[in-house]
């Protein structure tokens, strides 16, 4: 029998990992059929960033190699798929998935890539199978690009609609394997779910509206024994691939049944989802069901830019920004987290629309959670394209790019690189930067909550813009500050030489972490660790907007006391205003100015005394619940 070895490495981060279920899905497709059992035999998944020799070593001769590639695991691919090359020439090596673009470049650039792989793959996969155990003619295949006569040769693509057929890995045992061995080796395993494929939308950055292939829906079946296999073998956190979960009525099914395994076996415990758009209050039911279960990571309320110019030619239909607003109040009134995210450097974006749109979300109401992505280029994608990246002056850098990956001195294979929009027509390099560190220093200071109190406090009691108070800010810091400007400096070390092409969009300190950083992370845990110099430092420039100094300082006291350091003891604390409540009604116009009382809060001792779990437990998977804020209580003596 030939061996196949299927291989999407991921990053192990804090002894999690994903299945691989890309090459899980074409191989539980392929050995469905007795043909391929006969002929082929499927030997381990390679799932998580080994070195390239000890991979190497487990391996017995190979006949076919098969790589999903995406932007987190390109470099170590190409790596890998080299050194078995040079190992066993006459490996046959293919490459797959969303990072391959639909042409022959990587085969003109990397003569150790045999076969390339366009779209999905589980025909594609099973017909290459077939076609090796018969009369090894690539010509009649279709999805594929492989070396004709010594010529790259791309040939035409056949769309299938059917995806009823398709077998899950999760059920049919393809993981069994993988899951014993990982947790013989102490790992943890993260799930994808996948209940359709496809999307009914054409954003321009997006993969999906690249691709031809319609929205199509896995049999219902499938899902729920996918659910069941989570819930069997405790799997703790499952992230949904649909690009619209909830734009289908038996979503809410799906939702109930994953609810119903928590409850009943404990697992899993998170479920998190890219929430479907114009579907309020489909959308929202599901949430509250998976928020009242405790899984809920969070719900996105899409935005993206809130320029008009950009959203007609990225070809998104946003919300209304009062439609925006009302979902933000719907979710607040149930104590639901949400969060919003932006592109920066979309075409037609502009600094000041994108400053302006940062800032809407803040009037809008969103103190929960804003996260700035830089635009990234993707394979496949209608931004992908030579007639737009022409048509809007884009200019793109390469270059390191990561989020809670480990650490890696010289920037090898094990690290992830992307194709990022540093300029465009409209909005230049210098813009672009600044845009950058504006959008980092209002989700460190605001959305992490440095300065969320008083800068809600003074848009409602004094009518302050959050735009003019977080603008003025930023000039403040570059001109003025000492403590905050150096620790700007610091993060932002690298952004001059990233735009150049030479260094990198991340941050890295040991002290919090053996991981990169957010920008945002950095900026804020940098403050975090030294809380009195940042508010010391910070103090001459929020002091200029009240003139009160006994409320001043009674409010300055309830914000410093709001962010949580690790080591905190339980803290009583004392104030002359009941701040409590006031922020517990920021949204009531009849409530502008807070009511003086004496007012005693209480708060539990900090639950980590390390800066490292901190990071993790309160920064990655805690930001979007705020809980690198104290949660206050009134003391039961209360005034």
């Amino acid at each position: 029998m030939k061996n196949i070895y299927l291989i999407q490495p991921n990053n192990v981060i804090s002894g999690k990992v994903y299945f691989p279920y890309a090459v899980g899905a074409i191989a539980s497709y392929a050995w469905q059929f007795d043909e391929i059992k006969r002929e082929y035999r499927l030997c381990d998944f390679i799932y998580k960033k080994d070195p390239v020799e000890d991979v190497c070593a487990t391996f017995k001769e190979p006949f076919f190699v098969g790589f999903s590639c995406y932007m987190w695991n390109i470099d170590y691919n190409l790596d890998l798929a080299k050194r078995i090359k040079q190992k066993w020439p006459e490996c046959i090596i293919a490459f797959g998935g969303q990072q391959v673009p639909d042409d022959t470049g990587l085969l003109e650039q990397y003569e150790f890539i045999d076969i390339l792989m366009h779209g999905e793959g589980e025909q594609t996969f099973y017909n290459l199978l077939m076609c090796f155990s018969s009369d090894n003619d690539l010509s009649r295949l279709s999805n594929i690009s492989y070396r004709k006569d010594g010529t790259p040769t791309h040939l035409p693509r056949k769309i299938y609609r059917d995806v009823s057929s398709y077998p899950s890995p999760y059920s049919t045992g393809l993981f069994d394997c993988i899951l014993a061995d990982g947790r013989r080796q102490g790992l943890d395993f993260d799930a994808v779910l996948e209940t359709n494929r496809g999307c009914p939308y054409s954003c321009i950055y997006c993969y999906w509206a690249g691709t031809e292939n319609n929205f199509r829906i896995f049999p219902v079946e499938r899902v729920m024994a996918d659910i069941a296999w989570f819930a069997e073998n405790k799997i703790s956190f499952v992230i949904c691939a649909d690009s619209n979960f909830g734009i289908l009525d038996r979503d809410n099914d799906i939702a109930d049944y994953i609810v119903h395994c928590k409850k009943t076996f404990g697992y899993p415990q998170k479920f998190e989802t890219a929430a479907a758009k114009n579907k309020d209050d489909i959308v929202f039911d599901i949430h509250k069901k998976l928020n009242d279960a405790d899984m809920c990571c969070g719900i996105s309320v899409a935005v993206q830019s809130f320029s008009p110019t950009v959203l007609e030619i990225i070809g998104r239909k946003n919300l209304s920004l009062d439609n925006y607003a009302q979902q933000l109040e719907k979710y607040r009134n149930e104590e639901m987290s949400t969060y919003t995210d932006f592109i920066l450097a979309l075409p037609g974006e502009t600094y000041q629309s994108f400053c302006e749109g940062l800032f809407r979300a803040l009037e809008a109401g969103q103190h929960d959670s804003i996260n700035i992505h830089p635009c990234e280029v993707l394979p496949n994608t209608i931004l992908y394209s030579a007639e737009l990246r022409e048509k809007y002056q884009i200019r793109t850098v390469r270059g390191l790019y990561q989020d809670h990956t480990k650490y890696d001195s010289d920037s090898s294979t094990n690290s992830s690189h992307a194709e990022l929009i540093v300029s465009t027509s409209t909005l230049n390099e210098q813009e672009w930067c600044r845009a950058l560190r504006l959008g980092t220093c209002v989700q460190s200071i605001h959305s992490f909550g440095l300065l969320k109190f008083i800068a809600i406090y003074l848009r409602k009691a004094q009518g302050v813009s959050y735009y003019d108070f977080y603008m003025n800010l930023y000039k403040w810091i570059e001109s003025e500050s000492g403590f905050l400007k150096a620790v700007c400096d610091d993060v932002f070390e690298n952004l001059d030489r990233f735009v150049s092409g030479k260094g990198s969009l991340c941050y890295y300190n040991p002290t919090f972490s053996d991981s990169y950083l957010y920008f945002r992370e950095g900026l804020f845990l940098c403050c975090a660790e030294k809380l009195d110099r940042f508010y010391d430092d910070v103090k001459a420039y929020i002091s200029q907007y009240f003139s009160d100094d006994e409320l001043y300082a009674d409010l300055l006291k309830y914000q410093t006391a709001k962010v949580l350091r690790i080591g905190d003891p339980a803290l009583v604390l004392h104030l002359e205003y009941d701040w409590q409540e006031y922020f517990s009604d920021i949204f009531d116009s009849a409530y502008l100015t807070p009511i003086k009382r004496k007012t005693v809060l209480v708060a539990e001792k900090s639950d980590v005394d390390n800066w490292s779990d901190y990071t993790y437990q309160k920064i990655w998977f805690g930001k979007r619940e705020n809980k690198m804020l104290r949660r206050f209580k009134y003391a039961p003596d209360n005034p």
